[in-house]
């Protein structure tokens, strides 16, 4: 953002000593610096609004980020985010909303099957499920687990139309 702010609009050289000074050439200086205060205030109030802080959250409202580069971060485990925890008792359904559209949605499934649950678990027909899915055929919209925890990764490139799963690592017991 260029600042709109005119230093030239102001004559430092304004009095001049030894000189019969006019009154205007004091107003226009006076004017020139007003009118630089209220453009600086509302600058440094808009970047106070829509900067990036170190110091509470920064919300972009989907604007894009680019040629970041991050070091040092992590995911917020959050209801309906990038990172979903829960326990599995019962054979469980699972539906996916909201995936990104133009964007790469992505979404990792940190399932407990409990020693209660068969470990069925049932996902729509958009998944398209890895070779190394535990407990999957490759053709049923179903997995069977097994006891233990296990992390899946789910991603859809096209707003949920193909939702593509692989796990993460092994079946945890």
């Amino acid at each position: 953002m260029a600042s709109s702010i005119v230093p030239g609009n102001i004559d430092g050289t304004y009095p001049k000593s030894g000189q019969d000074n006019s009154s205007q050439g004091f107003r226009d200086n006076f004017n020139g610096i007003k009118n630089n205060f209220t453009t600086a205030a509302s600058e440094i109030t808009a970047l106070q609004s829509n900067k990036a802080s170190l110091n509470a959250s920064s919300n972009f409202a989907n604007n894009e980020v680019l040629k970041a580069k991050f070091k040092d971060t992590s995911e917020v485990v959050f209801a309906h985010g990038h990172y979903h925890t829960a326990t599995i008792t019962a054979d469980t359904t699972f539906s996916f909303t909201n995936f990104p559209a133009g964007a790469l949605g992505r979404i990792v499934l940190d399932l407990t099957v409990a020693p209660t649950s068969t470990g069925i678990l049932t996902f729509p027909s958009a998944v398209t499920k890895a070779d190394n899915v535990t407990g999957s055929d490759g053709t049923s919209d179903s997995v069977t687990t097994g006891l233990g925890r296990v992390l899946f990764e789910f991603m859809s490139p096209d707003g949920g139309t193909t939702i593509l799963m692989h796990q993460l690592g092994k079946q945890y017991a």
